[in-house]
């Protein structure tokens, strides 16, 4: 049986993921070895907001960036008011279970039914 990851708590996890990558930007896209890729995000507006990470140049360009868009789920002022640096572990633990999602031993639950 596959585990069972709540909506809610895999967005949380991506957004920690992603904000130490902004926290770290450009250098925290160079390691392959703990980089997420686009497909291990599961939440749409965390494949948008990476893809403003890695379309841009220096940590200024991704925070413009992702103010930019125009997301369903995602405060993005608050999230570009929070700090990154402790979250070192998250684009680690977003690649892995973006393995688990691909191979079926985890599946992607909302408890809300919606």
């Amino acid at each position: 049986m596959p585990e069972r990851i709540k909506r809610l708590d895999q967005q949380r996890h991506e957004l920690k993921a992603l904000r130490y990558l902004l926290e770290c930007h450009p250098a925290g896209l160079q390691d392959p070895a703990t980089l997420p890729g686009r497909a291990d995000f599961q939440v749409e507006d965390s494949r948008l907001m990476f893809d403003a990470l890695v379309g841009a140049a220096t940590q200024a360009e991704a925070a413009h960036a992702i103010e930019a868009l125009v997301l369903e789920e995602t405060d993005v002022d608050s999230f570009l008011r929070l700090g990154g640096q402790f979250y070192h572990d998250y684009p680690r633990l977003v690649k892995e279970r973006g393995r688990a999602f691909r191979e079926g031993t985890a599946e992607l639950v909302d408890p809300t039914g919606d």
